[in-house]
């Protein structure tokens, strides 16, 4: 299963909107992506401040867990363990900040691998 997402015009994509899947995310907040689109460059990275779509991506990464298809989730999202059904279910229906923090959550109970430092 493709994540794909599509990626805002902004500073760090040349101020072109691009096609690209998360690759890795830092401890630092820096997310490296890979380009889909056959643009240069092909792999880029966004800041922190930078515009991402969480919501896109939470919900292709939930499909994905669904699925038990973790081809293309980045090894940041790959469960090391079962995520309890109701926390997919109910994760659609919040905002984007709760969602990050519930990702957040989900990572510091062992759910997910630690964050590396971006090299």
């Amino acid at each position: 299963m493709q994540l794909v997402l599509t990626i805002p015009a902004q500073p760090a994509t040349q101020m072109k909107e691009r096609q690209a899947a998360l690759l890795a995310c830092y401890k630092d907040g820096s997310l490296l992506l890979d380009a889909r689109d056959f643009e240069k460059p092909a792999r880029f990275y966004l800041a922190p401040a930078d515009v991402f779509p969480w919501d896109e991506f939470v919900g292709k990464l939930l499909c994905a867990w669904q699925l038990c298809d973790y081809s293309d989730v980045p090894p940041q999202f790959k469960p090391l363990k079962r995520i309890p059904q109701y926390v997919i279910d109910g994760l659609p229906a919040e905002t984007t900040a709760n969602k990050l923090k519930v990702l957040a959550t989900l990572r510091s109970q062992g759910y997910f691998s630690a964050l590396t430092a971006r090299k």
